[in-house]
């Protein structure tokens, strides 16, 4: 018979301890019983701590069920396997470089570079290999060999195997660190008279019983595991064969910037060896973490290794190159003119300024096999927006001992920490007041803070030559400030402003007039005077075009043009990346108490 006592609510220990009182106090036998300090009360405790100890497992085994609420890297992938997705394993670094070699041999013609052939780097006091992934042959007509080479962090091994139908045909890869994008499979079949080399099926299509393929799955503990043909898709070794499974050990993100190379042993007999660094290495990533595996498994398996739209484009390059912090994919119908039949990209790789154009390449080919035939991939490059922050902080000093300069150091890494956070990729927005907010709690000494933000745009002028520069801020900028007369005092604000250049051997800058005309202006007696008129700007598409501009010098690195927006909250549109430098904070604190 029921009990209405009995609640199931709570599921913490004293609330089942209590639920058991209320439970016996509603029966006869124990209607005024008093539990406390009594041997019952201790039975009490006994079932209370095992009725919570089953429903904390259950809940466990519960969330483990699920791939959203799982925990267990095993249980994740389990999910991600359902799905057909395979988690990322370690990749290694990579650098391009230019090998020469100046042969003491006058007669030879050809050298070799064996795979394997070992370069070693350092960061640091730690020491990397890198090798090369195959055979490379250098030819000349002298005694002096030059090629570009690529190679790769880590050395190889090989693990060996017995093929038998009678057991589970799946075979354990012993390291973690494999890179998996390295295996290469041999079959050696009728005691190794007959030689197989297997590759990496992706698919099912076009597969046959003589298709010689291996498949490869995440297994557990951080494992990956290689599967053979049944004999009806993909070929079944015969019994007994033997299995070489070579692959690359990898160091992970460790060998990331590795910049002087010097080889680990004489090639092909030869240790006059010069070598220049074409490109650092980089591209070296951890396995896949749990919460990308959560993220990516749903996202691949509803493109199924095709690019049909922007977010297919998006999710296939960050999977396959743990090197890209961010990608942004738009079609061609959203591009200025509209240009049908094309897919623009827009990558940010990490540590790296711009998209070097062997990576280009190695992109484009990646997606041909994976896009439609009617679509055309065009990489740009990331538009870079950064933000002028300037503030006015007031901190009570009876609240902290830090002095001004322990203040400011603690505010512009506060400000880092929120544009790392919160920007620095595609599709972000800029939140005035969460910005605000967070400079408010970097100290709780801080009272105040007045802060005003403008975007900027870093520009590199040719010097002395006439030139026409068009700058897009791709955002509504303000329109509401007062027109300026020719002359008038240099504190009035403006929308357009720069950082100061040489013109007509006078130092100038540029400022909007409030009615859409850009204008050259100098600083005479605290007026600012009027030079020339250089160009427009279009506050509704954030446009400026600045026309016959020819300067001499600007100050600092690049010539910084300003803009006011008409939000304080910015958004990035399509290949845009906001991002917070310290060189553009402008900060003035006061020490006041209260």
């Amino acid at each position: 018979m029921a009990n209405n006592s009995i609640s199931l609510v709570s599921l913490d220990f004293d609330s089942f301890k209590q639920s058991l009182k209320t439970y016996l106090r509603s029966t006869p036998e124990f209607k005024d019983y008093d539990f406390e300090a009594s041997n019952i009360s201790v039975l009490l405790d006994i079932l209370a701590y095992n009725t919570y100890n089953n429903s904390f497992y259950l809940n466990m085994i519960a969330n483990e069920m699920f791939l959203d609420s799982a925990q267990l890297r095993d249980s994740v992938i389990s999910h991600a396997k359902q799905l057909n997705y395979l988690p990322r394993s370690y990749r290694s670094s990579s650098a391009d470089l230019e090998v020469t070699i100046n042969s003491s041999d006058p007669a030879k013609r050809n050298i070799t570079l064996l795979k394997g052939t070992g370069f070693t780097s350092r960061i640091g006091s730690n020491t990397y290999l890198f090798t090369t992934d195959q055979n490379i042959v250098l030819t000349s007509s002298n005694s002096t060999f030059t090629g570009e080479i690529t190679v790769y962090e880590g050395d190889y091994i090989s693990e060996k195997y017995v093929y038998s139908d009678r057991i589970e045909n799946r075979y354990t890869i012993e390291n973690k660190n494999v890179d998996i994008e390295s295996l290469k499979v041999v079959v050696l079949e009728d005691n190794a008279s007959v030689v197989n080399e297997y590759t990496r099926a992706t698919s099912l299509l076009d597969l046959d019983d003589t298709s010689k393929v291996y498949f490869i799955q995440a297994g557990t503990d951080e494992r990956y595991e290689i599967l053979f043909g049944d004999g009806v898709l993909g070929k079944k070794p015969k019994n007994d064969s033997g299995v070489i499974v070579e692959y690359r050990l990898s160091g992970g993100v460790a060998p990331n910037g590795c910049r002087i190379f010097r080889i680990a042993e004489p090639i092909d007999g030869e240790a006059n060896v010069s070598i220049t660094t074409l490109s650092v290495s980089s591209g070296g990533a951890e396995n896949e973490s749990i919460e990308s595996i959560k993220f990516n498994a749903p996202r691949s398996f509803s493109a199924q290794e095709r690019a049909v739209t922007a977010e297919d484009y998006e999710n296939l390059l960050k999977l396959y190159y743990p090197e890209i912090n961010a990608v942004a994919a738009y079609g061609g119908e959203e591009a200025n003119p509209p240009q049908y039949g094309k897919v623009f990209l827009s990558i940010d790789l990490n540590d790296v300024d711009g998209l070097p154009k062997i990576k280009e390449e190695q992109y484009k080919q990646f997606l041909r096999s994976r896009s439609t035939v009617s679509m055309e991939p065009v990489f740009v490059s990331p538009d870079y927006t950064y933000l002028y922050v300037n503030s006015a902080i007031k901190y009570n000093i009876n609240r902290t001992g830090l002095s001004p300069e322990d203040m400011r150091a603690l505010i512009l890494a506060s400000m880092s920490n929120f544009s790392s956070t919160n920007l620095n990729s595609f599709g972000k927005v800029f939140r005035y007041s969460k910005f605000i907010s967070s400079i408010d709690s970097t100290d709780q000494s801080i009272i105040s803070n007045q802060t005003d933000v403008e975007l900027a745009k870093y520009l590199t002028p040719s010097l002395n030559i006439t030139q026409k520069i068009s700058v897009d801020f791709k955002t509504e900028l303000a329109d509401d400030l007062p027109v300026s007369a020719v002359d008038h005092p240099n504190g009035d604000k403006h929308t357009i402003t720069s950082s100061t250049f040489t013109y007509n051997g006078v130092r100038c800058n540029i400022e909007d007039d409030g009615n859409g005309i850009l204008r050259i202006i100098t600083t005479s007696s605290g007026n600012h005077r009027l030079v020339t008129n250089i160009g427009t700007v279009d506050y509704a598409s954030g446009k400026l075009e600045i026309k016959s501009f020819r300067i001499s010098s600007y100050d600092g690195n690049y010539l910084k043009i300003y803009a006011r927006t008409k939000n304080k909250d910015i958004e990035s549109y399509k290949n845009v990346i906001l991002n917070i430098l310290e060189s553009d904070v402008d900060l003035s604190i006061e020490q006041v108490r209260e």
